[in-house]
Order: C-alpha cells, then sequence, then structure tokens
C-alpha cells in the first residue's frame, strides 16, 4: 500500500535532521552560538569542542596557522575571556564578527574576529590579535560602545550596499587626503587599538572612564594624526600622505540590522621619511619612518543613517605589502 504523500515528506524530514542537516538560515542567535563555541575551544585548547568543517582555515594576524595543530599565536598560550565583548551578525553571508579583550598568558590582549559558518559547521576564523597594549588606553576597553550592538530604528538603515560604499569612502578619502565626501555623523569618533585618536568627544558610556588628564606640556605639539579633532581634520590635513595605498580591502561581515561593517583592510607604507601637505609644503612623516611595512587593520564602522559614527580599528605591523591571506 503506497504511503501518503504528507507521511513520506515527514519521513524525510526527520532523516535530514537525524543526520544534522537544516535548510534553516543561520539567525543572529545562532552565528554568536557558533562564535561562543569557538572561544570555549580556544580557552580549552581543544579543537574538538567546536564544530569545525574538515577543511576549516584559521588565519592570525594574516598568517595561516593549521587547526590540526595549532600550535601558535592564541592557540599556543593560556587565554582568558573577559567581559568586554561585542558580536557582529550577517546571516546573510552566514558569518559573524566579535571584538573582545582576552588574556594571553595573563596579559591583555585585543582581539577582532571573523568567523564563517557553512553547513552548521565553521569553515572560517579570520582573527587579529593585538598585544602589548599600552595600559594607557585600557580605559576606552572597559565598557564596549553601545551603538555597535544596538538596532537601528528602519529610517535610519541603508541597504547593504550602501553599507559596503560607506565604510570603503572612508579609505579612498585618506588615500585622497580628503574627507568631504564621506558622510560623518556629528558624533563621530575614532579607537585605534584602544587609543583615542579622532573625534572631540565620546560615548557617555565611554567618556565616564576616562582618567583625569595631565596638563599639557607648555608648547607640546601633538600630530594631527592624534589630535582627537573631528573625523575629517586628520585626513584633510594630509598627515596620513606617508600611506602608500590601503589595498586589497574585504568587508565581509555586514549586519544591516544595526548598521555596522567588519573588515579587513591593508594600509601599506613605504616608510617615507618626508610627506607633501594639502599646502605646498613638506614635513617629516608623523610615523613609520624608515619603517616599511603593511597593517591588516581590523575596522569596524556604524553607519547611523547613512552616516559613519562610530570607528573601531585593530591592527598590527606586519611584512610590507605582506597581505591579508584571504586574497
Amino acid at each position: 500500500m503506497q504511503k501518503p504523500l504528507m507521511i513520506v515528506a515527514l519521513g524525510v524530514l526527520a532523516a535530514g535532521m537525524a543526520a544534522g542537516q537544516t535548510s534553516a538560515p543561520c539567525d543572529r542567535q545562532c552565528l554568536e552560538g557558533f562564535v561562543n563555541q569557538y572561544l570555549t575551544a580556544l580557552a580549552a585548547k581543544d579543537v574538538s569542542k567546536a564544530p569545525f568543517a574538515q577543511n576549516a582555515r584559521y588565519t592570525e594576524n594574516a598568517k595561516e596557522i593549521p587547526l590540526a595543530k595549532a600550535a601558535e599565536g592564541l592557540w599556543a598560550l593560556p587565554v582568558s575571556l573577559g567581559d568586554y565583548k561585542f558580536y557582529i551578525a550577517d546571516p546573510q553571508s552566514g558569518q559573524a564578527a566579535f571584538v573582545g579583550l582576552v588574556k594571553e598568558a595573563g596579559k591583555p590582549a585585543l582581539l577582532s574576529m571573523r568567523l564563517k559558518v557553512e553547513n552548521r559547521k565553521i569553515s572560517e576564523v579570520e582573527s587579529v590579535v593585538v598585544r602589548n597594549m599600552d595600559e594607557g588606553n585600557l580605559w576606552t576597553l572597559k565598557t564596549p560602545p553601545a551603538e555597535f550592538t544596538r538596532a537601528l530604528a528602519q529610517e535610519e538603515r541603508v541597504p547593504r550596499g550602501e553599507l559596503v560604499r560607506i565604510s570603503n569612502a572612508y579609505f579612498d578619502a585618506i588615500v585622497a587626503s580628503n574627507g568631504k565626501s564621506v558622510p560623518w555623523h556629528d558624533e563621530c569618533y575614532r579607537l585605534e587599538n584602544g587609543m583615542w585618536t579622532a573625534g572631540p568627544k565620546l560615548p557617555p558610556e565611554l567618556a565616564v572612564n576616562e582618567p583625569k588628564a595631565a596638563p599639557p606640556q607648555p608648547g607640546a605639539k601633538v600630530s594631527p594624526a592624534f589630535a582627537r579633532g573631528p573625523c575629517t581634520a586628520a585626513i584633510d590635513s594630509g598627515v596620513f600622505a606617508l600611506i602608500e595605498s590601503i589595498r586589497p580591502r574585504r568587508t565581509p561581515v555586514v549586519d544591516e540590522e544595526r548598521g555596522v561593517t567588519w573588515g579587513v583592510y591593508m594600509f601599506n607604507h613605504p616608510g617615507v621619511e618626508t610627506v607633501k601637505m594639502p599646502d605646498g609644503t613638506t614635513q617629516r612623516a608623523a610615523y613609520f619612518v624608515g619603517q616599511p611595512n603593511s597593517m591588516p587593520m581590523s575596522e569596524l564602522f556604524k553607519i547611523k543613517g547613512g552616516k559613519i559614527r562610530d570607528i573601531m580599528a585593530v591592527g598590527v605591523v606586519n611584512k610590507y605589502k605582506s597581505g591579508s591571506g584571504w586574497e
């Protein structure tokens, strides 16, 4: 006797579920769950505690490390997780990002990480880890910026492609020493490896932790790169002319609900001694003089109402034009 089609369909579905297969998308909660499984495995130094795909790739600071012999970087030393953390979820691409302050062998390290999930398995992990953190900058890492975890109102959202375009406009502006084409939010600020480098003020949840500043020394000069002026000020000053290019660029994680993008962008510095400023004068380069290098910079942007509000950069210094490992 032939079974009814409904019974057959239910039987196929049950068999698929028993085999661990599902067509249901991995939503925000699901993606964050995979991140947490990965972090648990990392802390335990046990790859088997996370559901890795057979050919999963892992890079740390643009260097590929085989997970089967994960004996380098974060996988080599004791790692403990802290309270400072937040997530970026992109269900459309099956990817999530994570930023957190961890302790590696008892010392603070800033971790920015991307994780890709395919068929309920972790297929890619890309980490940028900043060690030797400046203790004087840790006060900005006591509380995560609230906007990175806050959903936007519908009228504040822009399409996915526009989020990527605006993120790239920031890097175009740096290379051109002209920030006029970037849509800046009135509350824009920037943190780089915890250091407050741009924006005249921080959001309240960060500002409340600011230590009392020592009075400035008479005649002391601060480079525009670190002067905490409006987000466009350092770009327009020309101080970043020491950057040869910002290539390659990748923006793989786009959280449309929150208006947040996560990417890795290679800052290439040839180590020039001087730079030509917009007014035609020549000045000594502000940093990396005689030190050619490339920085895989993990950058996060909160784009609110189509304007860049929060900028967080997490980057390390690598060999000149060494690449990100994901080209």
